[in-house]
């Protein structure tokens, strides 16, 4: 699965997924939009480092649409086709939404801890970085034990992905788009 993130305005950007026998995905505007990595590459790094299966990615991949995207207009299908394809889209994703247990909020827990710590270490600190570093802290006590070491044990691999994804999104101007495969065959 091919994932495009499409930097597709200045302070905007949109996300089309490519599906082997599936109609294309698109999310346009996406939302968390930010000069160094957004929202939804800050779930696509975490997911695939804790290896989520039902996380954002993992649900696309089973044929699902994670709630926020929609079938492409456009393309090799008609209208008709197209509108077929949108509905079992939606039912294929509330089922997967419905299923993914822990695993779903575990993405969503990950995603905002993970991206708290690194913005610390690349952001001056302000009351709005102090209150969500605590935010933070209160959300990984929450976490098991085995989750937190879980967790721990990807840090150093996560924050590198940051780091190399954001140099390169920091990079893109209006238009282009980073593309990353789903899942990943190597680190990213």
């Amino acid at each position: 699965m091919k994932v495009h993130f499409i930097r597709s305005g200045e302070r905007r950007y949109s996300m089309r997924i490519e599906r082997e026998g599936a109609p294309a995905l698109v999310m346009d505007p996406a939302p968390g939009f930010d000069p160094d990595l957004p929202h939804d590459m800050v779930h696509f790094v975490v997911e695939a480092a804790l290896g989520l299966k039902a996380g954002v990615f993992g649900q696309i991949a089973a044929g699902g649409d994670a709630g926020s995207f929609h079938v492409e207009a456009g393309g090799a299908l008609s209208a008709k086709e197209r509108q077929r394809a949108a509905r079992k889209q939606v039912a294929k994703g509330a089922k997967l939404i419905k299923s993914q247990g822990r695993e779903g909020e575990l993405s969503e827990l990950a995603a905002f801890l993970f991206d708290v710590a690194w913005r610390s270490g690349q952001r001056p600190d302000s009351a709005a970085q102090r209150a969500a570093l605590g935010e933070a802290e209160r959300t990984r006590a929450s976490l098991s034990a085995d989750e937190r070491a879980q967790f721990d044990a990807a840090r150093r691999r996560v924050f590198e992905d940051f780091e190399r994804l954001s140099a390169t999104w920091r990079a893109l101007r209006v238009g282009e788009a980073l593309t990353l495969e789903w899942p990943p065959t190597k680190v990213i």
